[in-house]
């Protein structure tokens, strides 16, 4: 079978940059920086299809997408990393965090690959989201270690800003690329920066 036609097999490489600008006039974020060891990701956009009946048939399907929610599960996220992603305050002198219990999480863009099958890759731009934490599990040692992660989920939105795609200007959700796709050379620099149509070579 060809390699464009592999399983997901692994991920890895989760970054992510904190936007500094989403309007009309620009988008500009921060130097992508490593997240955390990664277990899982899996995500699902959420559709609505709304088809109309003419004469007793459907006649056509109307395809909306929403928000895309991402459930990742890491070894574990350090706290005061944790703090940045989720809006909470940081006590730097103590090393504390201080939750009032009121969200309030960054605008954050989110990257990370996939491996397909031996050695190929498809490499994902998630634009604009925000964190929110799960659940936090421990339970006592005996005999054995009954390991607990800690998931977060990332909800992706499009983006304020506007490029000119095709004949006509777009906001975006998220760049995703193959490896083993001929035209993409830019997998060497993808987390080097935040990917978007302005940087279409991976930063190089």
């Amino acid at each position: 079978m060809q390699a464009k036609y592999g399983e997901f097999v692994n991920v890895d490489n989760v970054h992510f940059a904190l936007i500094t600008k989403d309007d009309e006039t620009d988008y500009t974020a921060e130097t992508p920086a490593y997240l955390a060891p990664t277990a899982e990701i899996t995500g699902e956009p959420q559709i609505e299809n709304t088809p109309t009946y003419y004469d007793g048939v459907p006649g056509f399907n109307y395809v909306s997408e929403g928000a895309t929610e991402l459930t990742i599960t890491f070894s574990g996220v350090p706290a005061k990393l944790m703090a940045k992603l989720l809006g909470k305050d940081y006590d730097e002198d103590t090393g504390r965090v201080l939750d009032s219990g009121v969200p309030n999480p960054p605008d954050v863009a989110l990257s990370f690959r996939f491996q397909k099958g031996s050695d190929s890759y498809r490499y994902y731009q998630y634009l604009k989201g925000n964190f929110s934490g799960g659940a936090e599990a421990a339970a006592t040692r005996t005999d054995t270690y009954d390991v607990r992660t800690y998931q977060m989920i990332y909800t992706a939105i499009v983006t304020s800003h506007q490029w000119n795609i095709g004949n006509s200007k777009k906001g975006l959700k998220r760049i995703f690329a193959d490896t083993d796709d001929a035209s993409f050379e830019g997998a060497g620099a993808w987390f080097n920066s935040v990917q978007t149509p302005d940087n279409d070579e991976g930063g190089y």
